[in-house]
Parts: structure tokens; sequence; C-alpha cells
């Protein structure tokens, strides 16, 4: 099914995906400026509240992107799983 060079390949991009994402993820919590763009757009009747409504608005996008950014962690945590117990099955035979 999978060779020994395509675990490994996809065993790497796995575990240097769970190292970006949760990185990354850490870097939204804390609402680094860098990831403003980031951000979904705000809508026209949005842009037209005051701005404590605004902030609140800005602080739970990215909360929101944060959260995104630790789910796709997980998967990347269980594909590694996944392709790990497959390379321990390769070196077994």
């Amino acid at each position: 099914m999978f060779g020994p060079f395509l675990t490994g390949t996809i065993l790497f991009l796995a575990l240097w995906g769970t190292i970006f994402m949760a990185i990354l993820g850490g870097l939204f919590y804390n609402q680094s400026v860098g990831l403003f763009e980031n951000l979904p757009k705000e809508t026209k009747t949005m842009a037209g509240n005051d701005w404590k409504t605004r902030m609140n608005n800005f602080d739970s996008q990215y909360q929101q992107n944060a959260y995104n950014c630790w789910i796709a962690c997980g998967v990347y945590i269980g594909i590694a799983v996944i392709f790990s117990l497959r390379a321990c099955c390769l070196i077994k035979r």
C-alpha cells in the first residue's frame, strides 16, 4: 500500500504541520498584529459600529482562528500517529 519512502515523507509533513499549526495557533491566540490581514473581512454593517464593538469582533475572530489552527494541529497529530504505526509495520517486515 504505502512504501517506506512515501510513509516517511507523509510522516515528516505531518510532524512539520503539527509544529507549524501549533505555533500559528499560539500567535493567533496572542493576537499577533502581523496576522491581522488573515482575519475574515468586516461586513459593511460591522464597519459602521462603534470601536468597542469592533474590537470585540476582532478578539472573537482571533480566538476562532486560533481554535481552527489547533483543530488542524490535532488532525496532523492523528495522521502522524497513523503513519508512525505504518512505519513500525514496515520496519518489522
